[in-house]
């Protein structure tokens, strides 16, 4: 647990975007944390709006909102981002994370920024798609990213179900399900070390745990930026690797 930073839970700006956006109320229906967590996605999900964003120096939940009101657009990353400065204020611990699919280097990238969030019911992190209102689950467990990539590799995840919104609807899996919003995106994945953007701005400048292990040591995971596809641009100082599982997913209990 160490090895992260988090926000300070009384930090001021949390306190204030608590308060402003009224978000216990929002989530007041969920019957435990849980199912407010849901609620807190399904609302992030339904404020913002899909398109290309404009150039946002530093990330902010209060920035992102404001301008939802005015109709701008966003991608994953302020989706993803205002769900982890939202969940923070409501006293949850959530992490900033990047997801992709196993490709070449001449391949068009799925590069997908998505949130892992702490469970006190289930004791575990489990993976939000804040962008498409979704998460994971098999045997009604939510699941990490290791979690589903672990079971798109053993059967295309066909055990598993999306679940949309607060269980608006459900959705299943198999060899041809492809997508940023499918199970074959968690072959790549990165953790951010720190997310005390309040205190610390600047979501661009963080390391993260890279996952891994026998199915990617031998690969490179490529990102189409500037025009070419090349590395990760994260690979430079900030990719930590990893395949230590409690490392990345510490108990919090």
């Amino acid at each position: 647990m160490d090895q992260f930073t988090w926000e300070n839970f009384k930090h001021p700006k949390l306190l204030e975007l608590k308060n402003k956006y009224g978000l216990e109320n929002l989530v007041a229906q969920g019957k435990d944390e849980f199912k407010k967590q849901l609620l807190l996605k399904e609302w992030v999900a339904g404020t913002l709006s899909n398109g290309t964003p404009k150039d946002y120096s530093h990330l902010s939940a209060f920035e992102i909102l404001e301008d939802a009101k005015q109709g701008l657009k966003f991608w994953c990353t302020e989706y993803s981002f205002t769900f982890l400065q939202c969940a923070t204020a409501l006293g949850w611990y959530a992490r900033k994370l990047g997801i992709d699919f196993d490709h070449t280097q001449d391949q068009k990238d799925r590069h997908h920024g998505i949130v892992d969030i702490w469970s006190n019911k289930f004791n575990k992190w489990y993976a939000v798609d804040v962008q498409h209102n979704l998460h994971y689950e098999k045997g009604d467990v939510p699941l990490n990213v290791f979690e589903i990539r672990s079971e798109y590799l053993k059967n295309k995840a066909k055990d598993v179900k999306g679940i949309i919104g607060n269980y608006t609807s459900s959705v299943t899996y198999d060899l041809d399900s492809t997508g940023f919003d499918t199970p074959s995106n968690y072959f790549w994945s990165f953790i951010s070390e720190r997310n005390n953007f309040f205190e610390r701005p600047g979501l661009f400048d963080t390391q993260a745990y890279l996952w891994v292990d026998d199915y990617n040591k031998d690969k490179t995971w490529y990102k189409f930026q500037n025009g070419q596809f090349a590395p990760h641009p994260m690979y430079g100082n900030q990719f930590i690797k990893t395949s230590d599982y409690n490392t990345c997913f510490p108990s919090l209990i």
